[in-house]
């Protein structure tokens, strides 16, 4: 508020300047108040977000805290789960070893491929290799096998070379009859044109006779002398 303007001609007022005054005075102290009061409810709404951001940030690290607790102990547990389980598996591992290298099976023990039917037969199941005179057998069939093989091979060549020889007579047979029906061609085309010849010859001797002829005739005296006659 601003100090009122007295004019100077007129009396001084003192009860209005101190009511006036006190006026001013008042609106002052109630603008102060206002300002208190706001700021107090600024100060209070702030100091609430901060407790607020406060709370959740200390809630968010309690909940971190506790996740981080729990995938630990998931961690702990998972590594206790695994070490249990290698340890089952080593464990089935040396078991079956050992079953292994105790089995009879397994070791070939000769007791067992022994025929219960005769000591010199062969147990289908406990078959180990072929007998000496078995093994000679196989080889001489083999070796039969690739004589017949071999026989087979050279028997396939021979017809092979049998057909490529004949195939080629047969080319060399139809190039002779080629070139013998080209030498008679050529031949009948010479005998024509020889003939051809001979007759164009004769066709020229006999139009020159025959103009020698028509050139050579002349009007004989009664030719004209029948002119004026009773039969003209």
């Amino acid at each position: 508020m601003t100090k009122p303007i007295i004019p100077p001609h007129d009396p001084v007022d003192t009860a209005a300047l101190d009511a006036q005054v006190r006026e001013r005075r008042e609106a002052e102290e109630r603008e102060r108040q206002a300002a208190r009061v706001a700021a107090q409810a600024s100060n209070s709404f702030e100091t609430a977000v901060v407790l607020r951001a406060a709370a959740a940030s200390q809630a968010r690290r309690a909940q971190d805290q506790g996740v981080d607790a729990f995938r630990q102990q998931q961690e702990v547990e998972r590594r206790q789960r695994e070490g249990q389980q290698r340890m089952e598996e080593e464990a089935a591992a040396a078991a079956e070893q050992a079953a292994n290298l105790a089995s009879p099976w397994l070791n070939e023990a000769p007791e067992l491929g022994v025929s219960a039917l005769a000591p010199h037969r062969v147990r289908p199941d406990h078959f180990k290799a072929f007998a000496p005179h078995q093994t000679a057998a196989i080889h001489a069939t083999q070796a039969e096998q690739v004589e017949a093989k071999r026989a087979a091979a050279q028997c396939a060549a021979a017809e092979q070379a049998a057909y490529e020889a004949q195939a080629a007579a047969a080319a060399a047979e139809v190039e002779r009859r080629a070139a013998a029906a080209e030498d008679a061609r050529r031949r009948q085309a010479g005998e024509l044109a020889a003939v051809q010849q001979r007759q164009a010859a004769q066709a020229r001797q006999r139009e020159a006779q025959l103009a020698a002829l028509l050139n050579s005739q002349q009007p004989t005296p009664a030719y004209f002398a029948q002119w004026g006659t009773s039969h003209r």
